[in-house]
């Protein structure tokens, strides 16, 4: 996309009609080998006082024993390490060596089932949703000098930082004893979320668990600075759905309840997967369950049908609450099996070694509704929420200093423009104003999510973006540097990858 085409989109909060899908994205669905440690091209220059690694963690394993996975955000998860001293950087990467993992390595093939695939045996084996196992292939959280790496399956797994070599299992955020919302009671066992939240302010690490049976329920954990768990929440939920992210305040958990419904007796009877059971149902609308962080009664608010991936952040403001976040009238780019990440795995040829060749072309599949960037006002005195779309464009991924998470932000950065998810640009959008800036690659290139790195001593939103993309052109994955306060300069920095990858969902940051 040109300047000025960039510009056109951000006044008018619009995007144009998306194009037919690009070949080159195939790539985002082909296996990589893994184990790759090296010093990569740079052009530009790394700033000297980056000192660090940056980690990130997504699907990069689609096949074994002929059978691939028929959706893109689902496969075993590979850690990335990008580590920066005195101006200088090295790559690595490396599998999470779960249970899962190895075992159907020995077999070659396929062995459990997965949130897109059944176990092999048919309906008798996948009685009760199967054996489901963690993947680990979502997030990467450091925690007490480790790395922990979350699926949608519990458990998460640790990593070494400095090798990336799996420890095992982590035992953060499986307590089985658990408190209801009034303090009292015992929890069984449920699956851990893959997103969490950090509260800078008072070194606490949030987390959420959802529990599926006759009802749903929602566990809210927090741990301190040493590791210990500070409580363990659980309440009821009014509605069987699934639900990726949530918001946190200083004084809450806010947990959208959109209504991306599960069709259990066909999953529990192993007659579809997890995906193949999820129903969109914009008419009844979405429900914030907002639960005190200090326990104590929840309350229930409705809203209009939005679909959520990913959380900007929430803050308290006055007796209510202040939650920004991308959303979807319909997800439509998600499920069912006409869906972008399901037709983008159906033209591919699979892994491909270090060529980068695919072979096939991929189908664009339905991808007709973008991200919006969205604000939700909640106000807890008079039951209502105010629902305000800020930029009408494509948008994913958000990110803020985290600094100021579950504070007051003025700013928050986020991918943008592009086909729907497959954004081609990086915004920054001020909430002082509501004024935005871009940096777009290209209609050639795809951008995920920008890691925000704080500068060392500098205030907020001082520091510097690092995303991964990847070169349509070159057909090989890259990493950018921005300075957050002058994102449209571009970038300071371009990492050059001998080799593309495949997506990568989420990242985080560890100084040295």
């Amino acid at each position: 996309m040109s300047q000025q085409a960039a510009k056109a989109q951000e006044s008018t909060g619009r995007r144009a009609p998306a194009a037919a899908l690009p070949e080159w994205l195939t790539l985002l669905g082909q296996s990589e080998v893994g184990g790759r440690d090296y010093e990569p091209e740079v052009t530009g220059r790394i700033p000297q006082d980056l000192s660090g690694a940056l980690y990130r963690n997504g699907p990069g394993l689609f096949e074994r024993g002929g059978r691939r996975k028929p959706h893109l955000l689902d496969g075993d998860g590979l850690i990335q390490r990008l580590s920066f001293q005195d101006g200088r950087v090295r790559y690595r990467n490396a599998f999470v060596h779960t249970v899962k993992f190895e075992r159907e390595a020995q077999a070659d093939a396929y062995l459990y089932p997965t949130w897109s695939m059944r176990k092999p045996g048919g309906m008798l084996a996948n009685l009760g949703a199967g054996d489901n196992q963690s993947q680990a292939g979502v997030t990467v959280y450091p925690f007490q000098g480790k790395l922990h790496a979350f699926d949608e399956v519990s458990p998460a797994w640790m990593i070494d930082p400095a090798d990336l070599t799996t420890i095992g299992p982590s035992t953060i955020g499986q307590s089985t004893i658990g408190q209801n919302a009034a303090g009292t009671g015992t929890a069984p066992r449920f699956m851990l979320k893959a997103h969490t939240k950090f509260d800078a302010a008072r070194g606490e690490w949030l987390l959420m668990g959802v529990e599926h049976g006759r009802r749903m329920r929602l566990h809210a954990m927090t741990y301190g600075p040493g590791g210990a768990l500070r409580s363990h929440l659980v309440t009821d939920s009014p509605r069987q759905v699934y639900i990726h992210d949530f918001f946190a305040t200083a004084r809450y958990f806010v947990f959208p309840l959109h209504p991306m419904q599960i069709a259990l007796l066909p999953f529990l009877t192993g007659l579809s997967s997890y995906i193949e059971s999820l129903r969109w149902r914009p008419e009844e609308g979405n429900l914030l369950l907002v639960l005190p962080r200090d326990g104590g009664k929840p309350q229930i608010l409705e809203a209009p049908a939005a679909f959520m991936w990913h959380a900007l952040n929430a803050y308290d403001e006055g007796e209510g609450i202040i939650a920004d976040f991308i959303g979807y009238d319909t997800p439509d780019h998600f499920a069912p099996k006409g869906a972008l990440f399901y037709q983008i795995m159906a033209g591919h040829a699979g892994r491909t070694g270090r060529t980068g060749r695919t072979g096939r072309t991929g189908r664009t599949g339905s991808a007709e509704h973008p991200g919006q960037l969205r604000r939700y006002r909640i106000d807890l005195a008079r039951s209502r929420v105010g629902e305000e779309i800020l930029d009408a464009g494509a948008h994913e991924f958000p990110m803020v200093d985290p600094r100021v998470a579950l504070r007051r932000h003025r700013a928050g950065f986020m991918t943008a423009g592009g086909h729907t998810l497959f954004n081609s640009g990086l915004k920054r959008f001020d909430y002082d104003g509501g004024a935005s800036t871009m940096f777009d690659f290209g209609p050639d290139a795809m951008v995920g999510e920008p890691v925000f790195v704080p500068r060392p001593g500098g205030g907020e939103n001082e520091g510097w973006l690092i995303a991964q993309g990847l070169d349509g052109v070159r057909r090989k994955a890259f990493f950018a540097i921005f300075d957050a306060g002058a994102l449209a300069e571009g970038p300071l920095a371009t990492i050059r990858l001998a080799h593309s990858l495949p997506i990568s969902f989420h990242g985080c940051w560890m100084a040295a």
